[in-house]
């Protein structure tokens, strides 16, 4: 499968034959600038060298750890730490001699002499470390080997720039990096997204801007706070995983394709960071960007003009060859979670028998104006079953629907089966909410069909989609603002996520006083994590060889249903996922051990 974005070591795997393992070396001990607001005082000093002084203890270091942690077999020098003085002949001596033996044959580092061979140097600088010696100084190493610099440009944003106490000003930065191309440099700029006072028109002008400019790389992370540094005196807010992976899919938009994206994330030591503080390991931050990528079919470039386009991986990416169901409409079977999107009794059935008819939806749009939420939205059908319930209604009905996989909205909007009593061409409506994230919802008797005029109310009743992960988007809606809660993910055996008592609790607080949620599932675990989240449940039976479902509420006269007592409390024991970021197999492992210590 294609990655959304360019990621760094398979293009060096197709550039070099294979991964180029970084063996990080400290030439300067000092910045000629001074300090950025940002900086900590190791400079960022790569951790696996940290303890070692000399250039010969730094480069065995990093080799050793190299091979025993990543069996590496190809090694770039990497010049890391503070900012090196590149026209300083002393530093300009240690890098040749980091980089070949000496004119009598012997290398510097005699016990390696003949073992190593760097395919590529990395430096890391500054644009105001960059006058015509320095070039010079490139260029001459260009000739021993391929050269990158790492330019720390951060931010196109000249007054983030000041405030971060940064030294230059962005025309510096683009002055840099022009220069360095046409010595034949490979450029790779640094960006921190987050930045103070920076909002997302900021750091996207810096794509835009760097976009138009022969750089060969990016590397790219979020703001992190680091004790002993000025920010760390008056904390700025910093963004979380979700925002910051919503703001670097953003970001990744508007750079071309081809730019190798070197980095997403970066790594500070516990004991220093005062924060941001993730619950995500790096790799699993890089699996979730990725999943939200292929879901929302966007990828690396697309919004400069350069990008795959995105729906032509969909099939690759999603099974969308449509399955009947007994009832005769449609349903998908997901790759991702090995799961029909409905039950094989009846897509639209099931809609109406599991959600529609015991939520009361018809009944209670004779009072009053209702909005539901929509959990895992799929092809729709539960929420056009609703609508179907609302035709004629004079009260409004509006939709609030939470979906990942912009692919099954987009397959659904191609093959759904519309039937000739449906108060909406729902086809029409699925297209909608692809280009504008919201369609108003008419009556076909009345002249009036789905419409995907945004912010126009062509119809009585309104549908709304919010694309991303629903633990994320749920965190964002209204307390006490739902009457009516569709909850519709996979199982809790392949999705566990949507099943915790911490995600029932979002539901709980989003849901009205009066309010009710339904869902198809009547599983133990399912129902204490409704419990423990303050519910009070009850059991819905479709009958059409369908389970039962579950029925909640917060008060006893709004369940509708008998409430259930008590059941066996092993088998109830709960998903967890305390932060709401746990991955699937995390949580699934974790009951598992709360189950066995029971």
């Amino acid at each position: 499968m294609i990655s959304p974005f360019t990621q760094y070591k398979q293009w060096m795997i197709e550039r070099y034959g294979d991964a180029l393992f970084r063996v990080p070396v400290e030439i300067a001990s000092s910045c000629p600038h001074g300090r950025c607001s940002f900086c900590s005082e190791n400079g960022s000093r790569a951790q696996q060298t940290q303890r070692q002084e000399s250039l010969v203890e730094q480069i065995e270091a990093a080799i050793k750890f190299s091979k025993r942690r990543y069996k590496a077999q190809k090694l770039m020098l990497y010049i890391q730490a503070f900012t090196a003085d590149l026209t300083d002949p002393a530093q300009q001596k240690l890098i040749f001699q980091c980089l070949e033996p000496t004119a009598s044959g012997h290398s510097v580092f005699p016990q390696r002499a003949g073992n190593i061979k760097f395919e590529a140097i990395s430096i890391g600088t500054r644009p105001d470390c960059l006058p015509e010696a320095a070039l010079r100084f490139l260029e001459a190493l260009k000739e021993k080997v391929e050269v990158w610099v790492e330019l720390g440009v951060q931010t196109a944003n000249d007054e983030t720039l000041k405030r971060i106490n940064r030294g230059h000003d962005w025309a510096c930065s683009k002055k840099a990096i022009l220069d360095l191309a046409e010595c034949g440099i490979h450029v790779a700029p640094h960006v921190i997204i987050g930045l103070p006072n920076e909002v997302s028109k900021d750091w996207n002008r810096t794509a835009e801007e760097l976009a138009t400019l022969p750089i060969a790389g990016i590397k790219i992370h979020n703001l992190h706070i680091i004790k002993g540094t000025e920010l760390a005196k008056n904390p700025p807010s910093v963004l979380n995983h979700w925002e910051y992976a919503e703001a670097l899919m953003d970001f990744l938009r508007r750079i071309p394709a081809d730019i190798p994206v070197m980095r997403i994330s970066t790594d500070t030591p516990d004991e220093d960071l005062v924060a941001p503080h993730w619950h995500l390991e790096k790799g699993q931050f890089l699996d979730y960007v990725i999943q939200q990528m292929e879901m929302r079919e966007v990828r690396q470039g697309d919004l400069c003009g350069s990008g795959i386009p995105a729906a032509g991986q969909r099939l690759e990416a999603s099974s969308t060859l449509p399955v009947i169901t007994d009832d005769g409409s449609i349903t998908f079977f997901s790759e991702d979670w090995k799961e029909h999107y409905h039950t094989k009794s009846g897509a639209r059935l099931e809609a109406q028998k599991k959600f529609v008819e015991p939520s009361g939806l018809g009944l209670k749009l004779k009072t009053s104006n209702l909005k539901l939420l929509d959990v895992c939205f799929g092809l729709g059908n539960n929420s056009l079953a609703a609508f179907c319930a609302a035709a004629g209604a004079k009260h409004r009905l509006d939709v609030t629907a939470l979906e990942m996989d912009k692919r099954v909205v987009r397959a659904a909007s191609e093959f759904f089966q519309c039937l000739e009593t449906d108060p909406v061409d729902w086809r029409k409506v699925l297209r909608g909410l692809l280009t504008s994230n919201q369609s108003a919802i008419g009556n076909r008797a009345s002249g009036e069909l789905g419409s995907a005029n945004t912010g126009q109310r062509s119809g009585n009743h309104q549908l709304a989609i919010r694309w991303g992960d629903a633990r994320w988007l749920i965190q964002g809606l209204e307390s006490e603002s739902f009457d009516i809660v569709f909850h519709d993910p996979f199982s809790s055996q392949h999705c566990p996520e949507l099943w915790t008592v911490e995600f029932f609790q979002q539901l709980y607080r989003v849901m009205k006083l009066d309010g009710v949620l339904l869902t198809y599932s009547s599983s133990l675990p399912v129902r204490g994590a409704m419990r423990e989240a303050g519910f009070l449940i009850g059991e819905t039976k479709p009958g059409h060889q369908m389970g039962n479902g579950t029925i909640a509420a917060k008060r006893p006269q709004d369940l509708n249903f008998p409430i259930i007592g008590s059941f066996d409390e092993r088998r109830g024991i709960p998903y967890r996922d305390p932060h709401l970021c746990g991955t699937s197999k995390t949580i699934l492992r974790q009951r598992q051990e709360a189950l066995e210590a029971n």
